[in-house]
This record gives structure tokens, C-alpha cells and sequence, in this order.
């Protein structure tokens, strides 16, 4: 693509968000132009170092509050005037789906995008930003596609996501779950599995080979994420119980931050395990990796939550096993997909807090069987994981759609 490829985020750059981080990193690693453009500022006081690496300049589209109003205005004149058919056209989708917020943020957007010349637009999450980048796309002329991930899919409305994956020029996603889950809802439309990829030489068995535990120390037991009720952490506090109550000696970290919070600490005290598990926060990427080298065990309880919120293939499971650390996690959405039972991980029910507590006992007491586990969990993130094999997916659909919109062009 000969004009910058624009990419709209919610928040950049976000700690949690590490897999559009790599994404980007990715795409300059190609040569690509970039501009990035987000809906919110960043609230993480701590941020990833290799953010300092991104080339790509950042846009902010303002909060629509009164002190921008004038400038919301102005923007959207400038396009009425000079694009009429696609502005009216655009406002009386959003008045008829109730979307006249995203709407005009859109607008703003809009016309930044010519401005900077973007020759496409490429957003992620396809709730609220897709709304935003449908409209500034409508307005704008411009042809537009959707990376779609977790939360944003299955907490939307069907009807919602379909009408934005109609209108892009295609939509990927980060599991095959979720890529059946959109095609049933849109068969019309083009929608590609791309997993995530992750930096294999950064997240390495070595640094856990290097790493020294002090003589007597129990096995210690990690799960890193965003503290949300998906992530089934109070099943873990609820195991970790159980096999201390068995006798089995164990320390377990939860690093990560989120609202879940209050609720994790009240049930670790309920539970009598402030001298076993832990609570570490918010942590650069730095020192989660030393928290992986100091592990003997991850685990990622996930769970399916009633307003239908899930993980895809969470990121964290990734870092862990690329590793070499053994696993244990849940039959939940993607995870599957990645991790097989018995071959390069174990997999439990989620919400099954003895079923979980019988496989962390069995990883923990059997070395061998968990040191093949963890090799295989290696081999199996290197086989499907790589974050510059995977980005060719994108890549390819991004060049085919530049060359329809040449060639309607030149027609």
C-alpha cells in the first residue's frame, strides 16, 4: 500500500493490550506506513518499554464534551459540505441505530484520515471502535476492516455485529471459535482466523533456566490477566484451598489488575490464604517474564461468564507456554485450539475447582511428565504462533483490498 495504513484502538498504548502492540511492531517490521489513532488516552501508569519502538504518530480523536464541541462542529460542516451524499447517508444510519455518538467522533476522525492521507483504515474491536470506524469510513469514502477478539464479539448484539462486518471489507479474528461464531452470524460476510503472535526470543525457557528459587521454597503457582470475572481467579483461590487442605505445600501469584480486585482479596482472607497467595498488580512486561522464569506451574481458569464474555486465546497463555512452562487451563472458547490434554498441557471444566485442584496436583508432582509438557507447549506456540507468519494473513487481505479499490479506480 502506497498511502499510510491507519489503525483505530480504543487506547494506546494499553499493558493488557500486548497482541496489537506486537501487531504493530510487526507491521513496521514489513515496511508499512502506519498512523495510529485512538478513542481514549492511555490510563496504565506503566507501559511496555518497546512502545518507545513504534514509529507510527498518534492521534487522539477528543472526547465529545463541551469544550470540543466547536471543533466537532467546524469538522463536520467541512465534511457536509464537501462530501453531502455519503454525510447524509452516514447520519441516517446512525440516527436509525441509535450510534449519533459514534457518529460524530467518526466525523472528527473522517477528516483527519484525509488529511493524513490514510488509503485504509483498520480497527480494533469490533464494538464501539467499529462503530466509530464504520462511520468515519461511510463519511469518508475510505475502505475499512475489523480485528475482532473476545469481549467485544460476545457482548455485543448479533445484529450489531453483523450489520459491521457487512460493511467492512473483511474482518479477522484471533481463534477459530471465533471465526464460526461471526460466520454464522454473517455468512455474507469475509471473515479470516489470524491468531495472535507473540515474541518467542523475549518470552524463552532460558530465563528460566536461569532463574534460582532459595532451597525450600514450595512450588509456586502463576496466573497473570486482567482481574475480571472471566478469568475464573476465584476458582483458582478455591483449588489452591483444596490441595492446601490435602497437605500439598504451594505459594501461588496472581499478577494483574482490574475490578475484580476487592472481591479476590475478601476470598482469599474468607479462605485463610493470605500467607499462600498473592496478589502482585500491575507489572512491565520485565517482570512478568521473571515471574514465568520463577514458576513451576501457570494456570488459566477461564470461564464463559452470563453475559456470554469469554477469552479467546488469551495472550498470557501464550507468553507461558512459548516459556516452556507447563499449563493448566480451561475448555473454554479458544484455548483448545492451542492447548491439547495430556500432550502439551493439561484442561479442566471451568467453574470445577476440584477438577482444577486434582491437575495442578498432578503437574506439581510430576516433574518428567511436566518438563515434556512444557517442551511441547514451546513447540506448539513456535509451530502456530509466530507473530510475523501470522501477520501475512492481514498483510494479504490488506494488499487484495488495495488492489479491488484501485481497480474500481480506474474503471
Amino acid at each position: 500500500m502506497n498511502a499510510p495504513l491507519a489503525i483505530l484502538v480504543k487506547t494506546w498504548p494499553k499493558l493488557s493490550e500486548t497482541f496489537i502492540l506486537e501487531e504493530v511492531l510487526g507491521l513496521e517490521r514489513t515496511g508499512a506506513d502506519l498512523r495510529l489513532y485512538a478513542l481514549e488516552p492511555p490510563s496504565d501508569e506503566i507501559r511496555h518499554p518497546v512502545v518507545a519502538d513504534v514509529r507510527a504518530p498518534l492521534v487522539c480523536v477528543p472526547p465529545l464534551a463541551a469544550g470540543q464541541a466547536l471543533g466537532y462542529a467546524w469538522r463536520h460542516l467541512q465534511l457536509a459540505a464537501t462530501s453531502p451524499w455519503p454525510y447524509v447517508q452516514a447520519l441516517a444510519q446512525a440516527l436509525k441505530q441509535r450510534t449519533l455518538r459514534e457518529f460524530l467522533r467518526g466525523g472528527w476522525l473522517a477528516l483527519q484520515l484525509r488529511r493524513d492521507g490514510a488509503g485504509h483504515l483498520h480497527v480494533h474491536f469490533i464494538n464501539t471502535p467499529a462503530e466509530v470506524a464504520a462511520a468515519a469510513a461511510a463519511i469518508g469514502g475510505l475502505p475499512f476492516s475489523i480485528s475482532a477478539h473476545a469481549k467485544d464479539i460476545y457482548t455485543s448484539r448479533p445484529e450489531d455485529l453483523r450489520r459491521r462486518m457487512e460493511a467492512a471489507r473483511f474482518t479477522v479474528t484471533c481463534t477459530e471459535f471465533n471465526r464460526q461464531t461471526l460466520v454464522a452470524l454473517a455468512p455474507m460476510a469475509r471473515v479470516r482466523r489470524m491468531y495472535h503472535g507473540i515474541d518467542h526470543a523475549e518470552f524463552h525457557p532460558r530465563h528460566r533456566q536461569a532463574a534460582t528459587t532459595p532451597s525450600g521454597q514450595p512450588p509456586l503457582v502463576l496466573a497473570v490477566g486482567r482481574l475480571r470475572a472471566k478469568k475464573g481467579l476465584d476458582t483458582l483461590i478455591d483449588a489452591v484451598r483444596l490441595l492446601r487442605d490435602r497437605g500439598l505445600a504451594l505459594r501461588c501469584e496472581i499478577v494483574g489488575y482490574g475490578e475484580e480486585q476487592a472481591a479476590l482479596e475478601a476470598r482469599i482472607r474468607e479462605q485463610g490464604l493470605h500467607d499462600v497467595v498473592a496478589l502482585r498488580g500491575k507489572l512491565a512486561r520485565a517482570d512478568v517474564i521473571a515471574c514465568y522464569a520463577r514458576a513451576s506451574l501457570f494456570v488459566q481458569p477461564s470461564r464463559v461468564t452470563a453475559d456470554g464474555d469469554r477469552d479467546g486465546i488469551p495472550n498470557v497463555l501464550l507468553e507461558a507456554m512459548a516459556m516452556g512452562l507447563p499449563v493448566v487451563a480451561s475448555r473454554v472458547s479458544g484455548i483448545p485450539e492451542i492447548l491439547r490434554h495430556l500432550d502439551n498441557g493439561l484442561l479442566v471444566e471451568p467453574d470445577d475447582a476440584p477438577a482444577l485442584a486434582d491437575a495442578m496436583a498432578q503437574a506439581l508432582s510430576q516433574p518428567a511428565m511436566t518438563r515434556a509438557l512444557g517442551e511441547q507447549a514451546r513447540a506448539a506456540v513456535l509451530a502456530s504462533f509466530d507473530n510475523d507468519h501470522n501477520l501475512q494473513v492481514l498483510t494479504h487481505l490488506l494488499e487484495q483490498t488495495h488492489a479491488h479499490t484501485t481497480d474500481c479506480a480506474h474503471a
